[in-house]
């Protein structure tokens, strides 16, 4: 069970799953204008390694030999530690459109509430759910 959890062809189809919601939300943050360009080259630089540990991932997994030899090279690892780090960036992402909602001064707390809900009348934040 432990081996299926951590096979790299199981993990690169997590770590695309986790680059499209960090996309998401640094959109979200983006349409908020909460950002700033050192987020923008750490987005990139995150695409670029998620690329390249996923390209190579799926080449390996061609010959069964290169995908054993892959998995006991360490390369769940490396997976796990690049899932990590772009799930803290989608994280970042995160606390700044929630810190952004906090200090908004010109509405109350209920009318915040009710624009992260979907329900207000707010242009891009009542887009989705927070």
């Amino acid at each position: 069970m432990i081996i299926h959890l951590i096979l790299p062809l199981r993990l690169t189809s997590v770590l695309k799953a986790a680059i499209d919601a960090a996309w998401e939300a640094y959109i979200e943050a983006h349409e908020m204008g909460l950002i700033s360009a050192n987020e923008s080259d750490m987005l990139h630089i995150l695409q670029l390694q998620v690329f390249a540990i996923n390209e190579e991932t799926l080449r390996n997994s061609l010959s069964w030999w290169a995908a054993l030899h892959d998995f006991l090279r360490g390369r769940p690892f490396v997976l796990l530690r690049c899932i990590c780090e772009v799930r803290t960036f989608e994280t970042h992402m995160k606390i700044l459109k929630e810190s952004h909602f906090r200090n908004e001064s010109n509405l109350n707390p209920r009318a915040v509430f009710l624009r992260r809900r979907g329900t207000g009348t707010g242009g891009i934040h009542s887009r989705r759910l927070a």
